[in-house]
């Protein structure tokens, strides 16, 4: 009865931690990026003065009826700053999990079902993070800007850097995720990342 408890109580609070990481995820992504109510969109105007210097407009910034224009290399540092931001947060988050699965193997007063359990669940967040960034990497080898993949039990998510993916290359980041997480197709859901 008790050892039931004691697993309770680590997968209850393993839950709560990583509620607690979607919020301050989810708080930080609110102010780091423009609200719903500023766009971002391609300026396809030309001014006069681009059109006597030969330059193109994509570096025009200008505010025009509530929309701001900025040009690719912002979008694509704001798409960085996403993967970033969330590499960041799941490697703090992931340290936090091991440090307490760590603190429950070492504690000379946990039973050895207990640790047994704890073990076993830091091998599957070393083998998923081994899994994640061999699939972030080879993605990124075929081409692609950026990807992050998210492995859980029976499932894989994956964004890639990309607005929109042909069928091709859904079919090849497919391949890869399969191979690499032993997954099903079924269980594996690509998002490209707009």
């Amino acid at each position: 009865m008790l050892v039931v408890k004691k697993k309770n109580v680590v997968l209850g609070i393993l839950v709560v931690l990583l509620i607690i990481t979607g919020y301050l995820n989810y708080s930080y992504n609110q102010n780091k990026f423009p609200d719903s109510s500023e766009k971002i969109v391609q300026n396809n105007a030309k001014t006069d003065k681009d059109k006597n210097n030969g330059q193109d407009n994509k570096k025009n910034y200008k505010k025009d009826s509530g929309i701001t224009v900025k040009d690719d290399e912002e979008v694509a540092n704001v798409s960085s700053s996403f993967f970033k931001t969330y590499r960041r947060d799941r490697e703090d988050t992931r340290s936090e999990e091991i440090k307490y699965i760590k603190s429950i193997i070492d504690n000379p007063e946990s039973d050895a079902e207990m640790k047994k359990e704890a073990q076993a669940q830091l091998l599957d967040i070393t083998n998923n993070m081994e899994k994640e960034l061999t699939i972030e990497s080879i993605i990124k080898s075929k081409g692609f800007q950026d990807a992050i993949a998210i492995i859980h039990k029976g499932s894989v998510n994956v964004v890639v850097d990309k607005e929109e993916l042909s069928s091709e290359e859904v079919a090849q980041i497919l391949d890869v995720v399969k191979r690499e997480s032993k997954s099903e197709t079924e269980n594996i859901k690509i998002i490209p990342k707009s």
